[in-house]
């Protein structure tokens, strides 16, 4: 027998609608306004879900408005149907997939001692690069310090380095202004 159970609920333009429960964590976040508000998906089926949240969420989630949902390593753009009967105390939305998008590419730092393990991961974006630029620098100025540079024999080399890249960019400036 598997893990969930099958139901049918009738609706408006279909005779039926398949619907599965949920089994197992549930836990989603829907973007309402500027901050992702903690719901649970209760059922799903082929064209959306059934959310279930809290009343005061619901007092701020509108009808026909387009809002953005993650659930199981997935982000989508979905729009809020209809409210359904409140099950204890939980309101229940009906929301129809709108849009879902494409995963995001993961990178992680991973560093010769640490064995493989993931030290660090993010999702690539704009600002992947700039992490990734960042983090660098910082492994060049620790490189570049007195007490750790000298043991490894790093803080002459990257001091020398440094005073040939300022020597050629002064001699650079020299050459535009004049």
């Amino acid at each position: 027998m598997s893990s969930h159970s099958y139901r049918t609920l009738p609706t408006e333009g279909q005779a039926k609608t398949y619907r599965c429960k949920v089994v197992g964590d549930s836990t989603a976040k829907l973007l309402v306004g500027r901050k992702f508000q903690k719901v649970f998906v209760r059922e799903t089926s082929g064209g959306g879900f059934t959310l279930g949240l809290s009343t005061k969420v619901a007092k701020k989630i509108k009808s026909g408005k387009s809002y953005d949902l993650r659930y199981d390593d997935r982000r989508m753009q979905v729009i809020a149907e209809t409210f359904v009967e409140t099950v204890q105390g939980e309101a229940r939305l009906q929301v129809g997939t709108i849009h879902e998008y494409e995963p995001k590419e993961r990178w992680a730092f991973r560093l010769p001692f640490s064995k493989g393990s993931r030290i660090i991961g993010h999702d690539s974006g704009i600002d992947s690069g700039a992490a990734y630029g960042g983090f660098v620098l910082v492994l060049f100025c620790v490189m570049a310090l007195p007490g750790v540079g000298d043991r490894l024999g790093t803080a002459p080399r990257i001091e020398s380095a440094l005073a040939m890249m300022s020597k050629n960019i002064g001699d650079v400036v020299y050459a535009i202004r004049h």
